[in-house]
């Protein structure tokens, strides 16, 4: 299994130990491969919210050097990791600036098939609240990008790092973290499974694009991909859309 991971904060502490217990895991399941970017170091520039990306294409983004990689090595995975500590009980900015980027993979413009076809888990951790706040809001571009299976997993340590908390506290908030690292690989040993929500979504972004946005650059990549015409991405292979 392929694994791209995306840690939104910059330092090495709560949320990367986090992390290193699902790796630990996933590895132990079976052969894993770990593709691993932090922010903001690999993505330091801020979008500027020129639009480019909608209206002339992703390639012609001014911060391409920094998404393309990021972009590659997601559609390469088999499942996605995003890590973000709560800021402010919210996710990291560089965490946001990275989402706000993709902004075109969204479904109402120009998403892709391989969206369709990953598992995701998101790992947040904080010393007192807001977990929740942040994993939903990754969670929400991740689905309009067409993923279907987000998993999710909270870590509120009540305490400054993991050395520090309670013992039980600290065995709970272990166990959460390897359940969720299985329930990501199980997901993906099972194989490609698509919502009937993000099929829904699909179908009324479909109304979007073609009858109400006026963006050239979208129409014509569905029509590309064959989706003006009753393809659907869930149910093409990589060599038919290619």
């Amino acid at each position: 299994m392929k694994y791209c991971i995306v840690y939104g904060g910059p330092r090495k502490k709560n949320t990367y130990h986090a992390v290193q217990i699902v790796k630990k895991r996933l590895a132990a399941l079976g052969p894993a491969e770990f593709i691993e970017f932090y922010l903001p170091q690999d993505f330091p520039k801020f979008c500027t919210g020129c639009y480019t990306c909608f209206m002339k294409g992703e390639e012609k983004c001014p911060h391409r050097e920094y998404a393309g990689p990021i972009e590659s090595a997601m559609l390469e995975a088999d499942g996605l990791i995003f890590a973000s500590p709560v800021y402010v009980m919210e996710m990291a900015a560089p965490m946001k600036n990275m989402l706000d980027h993709f902004g075109y993979l969204f479904m109402a413009h120009r998403p892709r098939r391989e969206m369709f076809h990953k598992s995701a888990l998101i790992v947040s951790t904080t010393a007192g609240a807001g977990t929740k706040y942040a994993i939903n809001n990754i969670a929400r571009s991740l689905s309009y990008w067409g993923i279907s299976r987000i998993f999710r997993c909270g870590v509120t340590l009540w305490s400054e790092g993991f050395d520090d908390m309670k013992e039980s506290r600290r065995i709970k908030a272990e166990h959460s973290l390897v359940r969720s690292a299985e329930r990501l690989y199980e997901s993906l040993k099972k194989g490609p499974s698509t919502s009937i929500r993000t099929k829904v979504m699909f179908f009324i972004m479909k109304q979007a694009v073609f009858k109400f946005a006026d963006n050239p650059a979208d129409r014509t990549y569905w029509t590309e991909q064959g989706w003006a015409q009753g393809e659907k991405p869930w149910n093409q292979t990589k060599g038919k859309q290619e």
